[in-house]
């Protein structure tokens, strides 16, 4: 069997690797390098060599002479050099083409994909590996620690996609910590973070979510068509890409567990702002309420009739009937409010 790790390992989010390496492996010996990648053709004649070829970042002139030496169709070659290509596998008459997006998160916490295109054919597997690179460490450690599986295409390509697959549970676990930040901002810490900052925290987050989620989901379908495949219909290897499929579905179930509660905490964030609004909305009506028989009062007082003032020119009239008048229909307007628990 193929030695899987007993926990997983958190995965370097970028590869210093920017050149080209060509493992060579005949009749299950090896590996052994090559320096010059136009012997390849000549050694695929042999059936009994097994051809590993990695490019990082590859050139156009990296790419033509993979379509030459491999014999690759062109637009195989051009959808696996191009960015933001979907994650998917496609069928060609003696090879496959699986297009993988790995995971990982830079020091900061951001989430960073990593775009993989790797090649299958009866005796070769070429990786390319497009910026941000993917670091192939983990992948090769498992490859050289294997025992009882002969080094062929297909053990190397379940490698590759169990090393894919275990790099989002680092990404998952981090996010189950973030989302529990944001439940405690949210729940019981909201005061001290500006409204406006947490739902900018909690959008950024769910983006980061659905481009997790894009680049997981496919896997599923990826391996189910790898099952069918004549190709890779390895029976001694179905039961480790089952494997990988049930790790795939328990990453997507969880991704989608933290949507969800994500979704609710932000429903309670908003709510809470709402509620918090329409209780500031209520005390100022309540104290323009309060101001309205005052302001009526100032002005009925106030207008140029001197009759209506003749007898109220004392400082005694002023204090009861003025300022009286306004601060009795200030506590009556507070009386009545408190009876209708308006405050």
């Amino acid at each position: 069997m193929i030695a899987k790790p007993r926990e997983y390992r958190a995965t370097p989010a970028i590869s210093e690797e920017h050149e080209s390496r060509c493992l060579i492996f005949t009749d299950g010996a090896g590996p052994r390098s090559l320096r010059n990648p136009a012997e390849i053709s000549e050694l695929l004649k042999d059936a009994s060599t097994f051809v590993w070829f990695d490019l990082a970042e590859p050139t156009p002139d990296d790419l033509a002479m993979l379509k030459e030496e491999f014999s690759l169709h062109p637009t195989a070659v051009e959808d696996a050099a191009l960015v933001h290509e979907r994650p998917k596998v496609e069928t060609y008459d003696d090879y496959l083409l699986v297009v993988l997006h790995a995971a990982s998160l830079d020091a900061d916490g951001q989430l960073i994909e990593h775009e993989l295109a790797v090649f299958v054919g009866k005796n070769f597997v070429v990786t390319i590996r497009a910026h941000p690179v993917f670091p192939l460490d983990e992948i090769e450690r498992r490859w050289t620690e294997r025992s009882g599986v002969a080094y062929d295409p297909v053990s190397l390509l379940y490698v590759i996609l169990d090393v894919v697959v275990d790099a989002y549970h680092p990404v998952t676990v981090e996010y189950d910590e973030r989302l529990v930040g944001i439940e405690n901002a949210v729940l019981g810490e909201r005061k001290r973070t500006h409204p406006r900052l947490l739902l900018r925290r909690v959008l950024l987050f769910k983006r980061d979510l659905i481009a997790l989620k894009r680049a997981v989901a496919p896997v599923r379908d990826i391996l189910s068509t790898l099952l069918r495949s004549e190709l890779t219909a390895d029976r001694s290897m179905n039961a480790y890409f089952r494997d990988v499929a049930d790790h795939a579905a328990r990453v997507t179930d969880q991704i989608d567990s933290i949507r969800d509660l994500l979704n609710s905490t932000l429903d309670i964030h908003l709510s809470s702002e709402a509620h918090q609004q329409g209780e500031i909305a209520k005390q100022l009506t309540v104290i323009a309420t309060i101001f309205l028989p005052l302001t009526y009062i100032t002005g009925f007082f106030g207008q140029n009739f001197g009759w209506m003032v003749a007898g109220i020119q004392s400082p005694r009239s002023f204090w009861v009937i003025g300022v009286g008048s306004q601060v009795a229909a200030a506590i009556a307007l507070v009386a009545y409010f408190r009876y209708k628990r308006w405050t």
